[in-house]
């Protein structure tokens, strides 16, 4: 079976750091995508050659959501400071650079190697930061964009319900996958969100209020795509993200029939 590395998040507990990953994207891509997992530690330096060893061994890269922001400082790709669009000036959210630099890391090997990569809400963020991109600080700010956040007061399953329509755009790799012109309804839940596209980076659907809501890394050979949305939280029920995890599981089967084992 194609081995798969998630990226997990640092978490600090009584002084005490840890690294923690959603059960759920585990599930979600064993049983869908028909991969093995291994659990990408945090990083506190972009320790380069042991991140290029790791993976060497991958067939697939998953970048996980999570509430923490995104540092544009540690995950650009030039190390360049790119600061947040807001409409009240530069502000930094929770933030986990732990994270960051693992994901710039994990994202420069994969790009090498042609990996497959699925980004998921916190990863459609990095890796458009990491291909020069800019993102809003906080939508929910904004007037002009929809809700894109989850109903507290609802229980979490139900947090996690469709709140928005996306629009697949035609002649790109999500059309492929989920046919051209498709109307879907996503459960969209974010802060941060795509203000500029990084070059190189082709968008894939949009919402309604315009926001890009999916990406993909143009002429790459590899399925190397991320959404805004959650696809594994209920992904048993939805024909649309039984396909998105069947396609990348695929594209990490056929990465691993032609990748030598270590």
């Amino acid at each position: 079976m194609p081995l798969v590395g998630v990226t997990a998040n640092r978490l600090v507990e009584d002084e005490v750091h840890r690294e923690w990953v959603r059960r759920r994207y585990i599930d979600t891509l064993e049983t869908l995508a028909n991969v093995e997992i291994v659990v990408l530690p945090t990083q506190s330096t972009n320790d380069r050659v042991g991140i290029r060893k790791i993976a060497d061994r991958l067939d697939g890269l998953v970048l996980t959501g999570d509430e923490s922001n995104v540092n544009p400082d540690y995950v650009s790709q030039s190390n360049a400071r790119r600061l947040f669009l807001t409409e009240s000036g530069y502000r930094r959210g929770e933030s986990d650079h732990y994270r960051d630099v693992m994901a710039s890391g994990f994202l420069s090997a994969a790009l090498e190697r042609g990996l497959p990569i699925l980004g998921i809400c916190r990863g459609l963020q990095e890796m458009n930061v990491f291909f020069g991109g800019a993102l809003f600080e906080d939508i929910s700010s904004r007037k002009d964009m929809l809700r894109h956040r989850e109903d507290v007061s609802l229980p979490r399953d139900r947090q996690y319900d469709p709140v928005h329509d996306v629009i697949i755009q035609p002649g790109g790799k999500f059309a492929s996958i989920f046919g051209c012109g498709t109307l879907i309804k996503v459960n969209s839940l974010h802060n941060q969100g795509i203000s500029s596209l990084g070059n190189g980076l082709t968008c894939e659907a949009v919402a309604p209020d315009g926001l890009i809501e999916a990406i993909s890394v143009a002429n790459a050979d590899a399925l190397q795509l991320a959404v805004q949305w959650h696809p594994e939280w209920h992904a048993a029920e939805d024909p649309h993200s039984k396909r998105l995890f069947g396609a990348f599981g695929k594209a990490c089967a056929d990465y691993g029939s032609k990748r030598p084992r270590q």
